[in-house]
């Protein structure tokens, strides 16, 4: 299982809702997701073991987020 972190824009439960239907597309290709609204950079948190950071970003990018990778962990 490896972690993608992204930098977001998500900052709010609206753009939380936004991510969350553009996670959708990517549903049972992931096992969790989770964003800290109160940290600075508003990170984006997937545990995933087949998902790359380009296909996040197109998903979140349809929906208007904001989404850049940060380091990816093993």
């Amino acid at each position: 299982m490896k972690t993608l972190s992204f930098r977001t824009n998500i900052d709010c439960p609206f753009w939380l809702r936004k991510a969350a239907c553009g996670l959708e597309c990517l549903r049972g290709r992931y096992c969790q997701f989770s964003v800290d609204l109160l940290e600075a950079n508003h990170l984006l948190t997937i545990k995933t073991e087949v998902l790359t950071p380009d296909e996040v970003i197109e998903a979140l990018t349809q929906e208007g987020v904001v989404c850049v990778p940060m380091a990816e962990e093993a």
